[in-house]
């Protein structure tokens, strides 16, 4: 009876203990600062250097929601990472100023245009994260005799037709025809395109059902230095860039982590991120050290010539006639 007793009073304490730590846990949680954003749209770095009062809330289904970013500046958030092609989605005036400690100072002049493309209700609303080109992925890349090797004529080549894909973004591809002379006729792009898919176009390439892409470096950087089959085209006209942002929901009074961010592009950071594609919004010169230092296997995925960057392009930020405009150009080609 006496073990008995114990045992149920052990029991009880237990639970109750248990409780308690439960309930600490959730409240710690609470009480933590919230970075969400969609898992493995950024490089792992951008988590492991975050403060330990800071913690990451992944969002899910982000295609199957045509607003998926501005449900959460509703709900308890604090900084959003997301790529740039969402920023229109989010309503500016639900967005807090991002200030800033010697960090907008150093910006690139890429990073300036991008910026001013955004207009001014987003330019300090907004703050570049990292950016990373769009480049042409191909599969065995010798043996399909590509013409025109060093422009984005390249994706006009017999071996290519119906066997590219591009992503799903009339904007990118109209930038891209206009870059080369084209004006707003895309018909030859259409023509060449195997499918339009941004989610599948690295597996479409390694699986040998496409030969090549139009997709950002950071996504296939892993990809290129596992697969000796696969290469990487940069056309001498340059690159649209892909940006990686962070935006401050107007419900967070949280100030912006300014050591954070110095941190992701310091020493102990910022090789790691150029090795997966991913450039600081800095100049240059800032990270042309690092490039130095990468390992001789993955020095061709490095850029390391600044003028190719200085040729490359950002996207503006369209306004709602502009779309129509965009949606008209792209049904009439």
């Amino acid at each position: 009876m006496k073990t008995n007793d114990l045992g149920r009073r052990d029991f009880i304490k237990f639970g109750l203990i248990s409780s308690f730590l439960i309930l600490s846990g959730c409240s710690i949680s609470k009480n933590k600062l919230a970075l969400r954003g969609v898992p493995n749209s950024f490089p792992s770095e951008f988590l492991k250097s975050l403060p330990a009062s800071w913690e990451f809330l992944p969002i899910k289904d982000i295609e199957s929601k045509r607003f998926p970013y501005s449900d959460y500046l509703q709900e308890k958030t604090d900084l959003l990472v997301l790529n740039d092609g969402w920023i229109s989605t989010l309503p500016f005036g639900e967005l807090n100023e991002i200030k800033t400690t010697n960090i907008r100072e150093r910006f690139s002049n890429q990073a300036n245009v991008f910026l001013e493309g955004l207009g001014k209700d987003y330019q300090k609303r907004i703050l570049p994260l990292a950016v990373s080109p769009w480049v042409i992925l191909v599969r065995n890349e010798d043996s399909l005799a590509l013409n025109n090797k060093n422009s984005w004529e390249v994706v006009f080549s017999d071996k290519l037709l119906n066997k590219i894909v591009f992503p799903n973004s009339p904007h990118l591809l109209i930038s891209i025809a206009r870059n080369l002379g084209f004006g707003n006729d895309i018909s030859k792009i259409k023509k060449q395109t195997k499918l339009f898919d941004d989610r599948n176009a690295l597996n479409w390439v390694v699986s040998g059902k496409a030969n090549a892409a139009v997709l950002p470096l950071s996504s296939c950087v892993k990809s290129l230095v596992e697969d000796p089959r696969l290469s990487i085209l940069l056309p001498q006209e340059g690159c649209p860039l892909n940006w990686t942002v962070l935006v401050s929901p107007s419900s967070s009074q949280e100030p912006f982590p300014s050591n954070w961010y110095k941190l992701l592009w310091g020493p102990a950071y910022s090789r790691r991120l150029i090795r997966k594609g991913f450039f600081p919004p800095t100049n240059f010169s800032d990270f042309t050290r690092d490039i130095t230092q990468i390992p001789q296997r993955d020095k061709s995925i490095s850029l390391a010539e600044e003028s190719f960057w200085n040729k490359c392009w950002s996207l503006p930020l369209l306004s709602s006639r502009d779309k129509k405009d965009l949606a008209m150009i792209w049904n009439n080609s």
